[in-house]
C-alpha cells in the first residue's frame, strides 16, 4: 500500500509541476499586472478569461476526458492510434468551425461579456488562443497517458517562459495595455502547439473509427455540462461581481481569487495523477482501503496549505522588490477572500477523491446533476450577497456550492463504490486547522510587532503537525514507516566495517 501511495505523490509532484507551470504564469504576472494595470483594466481581462474558461470546455465537447480513459486503457498501440486519429479529426474540424464563428460575432460577443463592442479584438484573439490549445489538448494527455513526465515539464516550461517574457515586452516597454495580455498568450499557445507536433505525426493515421467516436462521446458527452457548470462556478462571480458593482472590483477580486488558487494549483497536481494512479490500482485487492488513504493524506497536506498562505498572504503582497509590492497599493484589499476561496479549493480535491465510484462504476450522468446544483446554489447565493458583502459575498457563495457539490458527489459514489472513509482522523486535522487559524487571526488583535507576530504565525505552523501527532494521528504502521525512512537518511554512505577487519575482499 506504501509503494502505491508514494508512487502517485511522486506522480502528483511531476505533472503538478508541469501543470502548475502553465498555470502559475497567472501568479508570476500578478505583479505586473496589479502595478502597471488599472483594476478596471485587470477586470476586463478577468471577463475576457471567464469567456475562454467556458469556450475551452465547449471546444472539447468533453472528447478529453473520454480520450485519456480509452487511450490508457487501449490494448495495443494501433488501437492508441486509431482512438487518437478519430478524436483529433474530429477536433479539428469543430475548433475551426467554433474558432471563425467567434472570429465573425466578436463584437457580439464583447458587447455580451465587457458591455462594450470596442474590445472585440481581444475576442479575435481569444479565438485563436482557443484554436491552439484545443489542438494541443490531446498530445497533452498522450504524455501523461504515457507518464512521459520530463517532455510534460518542458514544454510547459517553454510555454511559461514565452508568456512571461511576451507579457513584460509587450506591457512595459510596448505599452500595450490589456491586449498585450491576449497577444502573449495567442503567441505562447503557438509555440506549445508546435513543440507537440511531433506527438501529433506519430499517433496521427486515416484509421478511423466511427464505433469509438460514439463511444467517446457516449462517455464524454456528459462531461460537458458537468465541467461547464464547475467552469461557471468558478467564473459566475466576476460576470455578477461586474454587473452588480463594477469593473474595479472584478479586478480587485480576481487578483485575490489568484492567490486562492495557491490550492488549486495543488488540486490540479493531485488530479493529474489520481485519473490514472486510481484506474490502474482499482483491480487490486486492498484498493479501497488506499483510497481511504489518499484522501486522508491530501486534507493533511491541503490543511498545512490553507494555514500557511492564510497566515503569510498580507506579508507576500506587501513585499517589496525594486521599488515596487508584489501587488499594487490598489489591490491589498483582495487578500479578505483568499481564505475562503483556498477552503473552496480544497474541497475540489475532495470532490476529485470522491469521483472515484462514478468514473469506474461508468456513472457519468451524476456529474451534471451534482454540478448543476452547484452552479445554481453559486448563482443564487453571488445574487443574494454581493448587494450585502460585496466581494465577500462572491467569495461565501463560492464556497457553499462546492461544499454542496462534494457532499452530493460522496452521496452517490458511495451508492454504488462505498469506501470506508477514516472520518475520526480528517475531523482531527479538521480541528487542529480551526483553532489554529482563529489564533492566527486573534493574533492581530494583540498588536504584535511585525517581526513577532510572524514568529506567532510560524509557532502556529509547527503547533499543526505537534497537535496532530499528540492526538495520535498517526497510525503505528505510518510510525515505523516515518522512523524507517528517518533511519535510511541517517546511513552513512560508507558501508561500515565489520569485527575490526579491513573488509579488502
Amino acid at each position: 500500500m506504501f509503494s502505491s501511495l508514494k508512487r502517485l505523490v511522486k506522480q502528483s509532484l511531476v505533472y503538478g509541476i508541469g501543470y502548475s507551470l502553465t498555470r502559475f504564469i497567472g501568479f508570476l504576472l500578478l505583479p505586473l499586472y496589479t502595478n502597471y494595470l488599472s483594476p478596471r483594466e485587470y477586470g476586463i481581462a478577468a471577463l475576457v478569461f471567464m469567456f475562454l474558461a467556458i469556450a475551452n470546455v465547449i471546444f472539447t465537447l468533453g472528447l478529453n476526458t473520454a480520450f485519456l480513459r480509452f487511450f490508457v486503457l487501449a490494448d495495443s498501440n494501433e488501437e492508441k492510434k486509431t482512438i487518437f486519429s478519430t478524436v483529433y479529426l474530429s477536433t479539428i474540424f469543430t475548433t475551426v468551425l467554433f474558432a471563425a464563428l467567434l472570429f465573425i460575432f466578436s463584437p457580439h460577443l464583447s458587447r455580451l461579456i465587457i458591455d462594450q463592442a470596442r474590445f472585440s479584438g481581444l475576442i479575435k484573439l481569444s479565438s485563436g488562443i482557443l484554436l491552439f490549445d484545443t489542438f494541443s489538448i490531446f498530445p497533452l494527455l498522450i504524455l501523461r497517458g504515457e507518464q512521459r513526465s520530463g517532455e510534460f515539464i518542458r514544454i510547459s516550461l517553454i510555454n511559461v517562459i514565452t508568456n512571461f517574457a511576451l507579457n513584460i515586452l509587450f506591457i512595459v516597454h510596448l505599452n500595450w495595455g490589456v491586449e498585450a495580455i491576449f497577444r502573449a498568450n495567442l503567441i505562447a499557445s503557438a509555440v506549445t502547439f508546435l513543440l507537440l507536433s511531433p506527438i501529433i505525426r506519430r499517433y496521427f493515421n486515416l484509421s478511423l473509427s466511427g464505433k469509438i467516436y460514439k463511444e467517446l462521446l457516449k462517455f464524454g458527452l456528459p462531461y460537458i455540462p458537468s465541467t461547464l457548470s464547475v467552469t461557471l462556478m468558478d467564473l459566475i462571480d466576476r460576470i455578477l461581481l461586474g454587473k452588480l458593482t463594477d469593473t474595479g472590483t472584478v479586478g480587485i477580486y480576481n487578483a485575490g481569487y489568484k492567490l486562492g488558487m495557491i490550492m488549486a494549483l495543488v488540486v490540479s497536481g493531485f488530479r493529474f495523477a489520481w485519473h490514472p494512479f486510481f484506474l490502474s490500482t482499482s483491480k487490486r485487492e486492498e484498493a479501497k482501503e488506499v483510497f481511504s488513504k489518499v484522501l486522508t493524506y491530501f486534507i493533511l497536506l491541503t490543511g498545512f496549505i490553507f494555514l500557511t498562505v492564510s497566515f503569510f498572504i498580507d506579508d507576500i503582497v506587501r513585499f517589496q522588490i525594486f521599488g515596487f509590492t508584489v501587488f499594487g497599493p490598489n489591490y491589498w484589499n483582495a487578500t479578505q477572500i483568499v481564505p475562503l476561496i483556498l477552503i473552496s479549493y480544497a474541497f475540489y480535491g475532495i470532490y476529485v477523491n470522491f469521483l472515484v465510484g462514478i468514473y469506474l462504476k461508468k456513472k457519468t450522468q451524476y456529474l451534471p446533476l451534482i454540478t448543476g446544483l452547484g452552479a445554481i446554489t453559486n448563482i443564487i447565493g453571488n445574487l443574494l450577497l454581493i448587494p450585502r458583502l460585496g466581494m465577500m459575498g462572491a467569495a461565501y457563495s463560492t464556497l457553499g456550492a462546492y461544499l454542496l457539490m462534494t457532499s452530493l458527489l460522496y452521496f452517490f459514489s458511495q451508492l454504488h463504490y462505498p469506501i470506508r472513509y477514516e472520518w475520526g482522523r480528517l475531523a482531527k486535522i479538521v480541528a487542529v486547522c480551526i483553532l489554529l487559524f482563529y489564533l492566527g487571526r486573534l493574533g492581530i488583535s494583540l498588536c504584535l510587532s511585525t517581526w513577532g507576530f510572524s514568529c506567532y504565525k510560524i509557532a502556529l505552523l509547527i503547533f499543526y503537525p505537534l497537535s496532530l501527532f499528540s492526538l495520535k494521528f498517526l497510525y503505528p504502521s505510518e510510525l515505523n514507516k516515518i522512523k524507517q525512512g528517518w533511519s535510511k537518511r541517517r546511513v552513512s554512505p560508507v558501508e561500515p566495517q565489520t569485527n575490526g577487519s579491513d573488509n579488502d575482499g
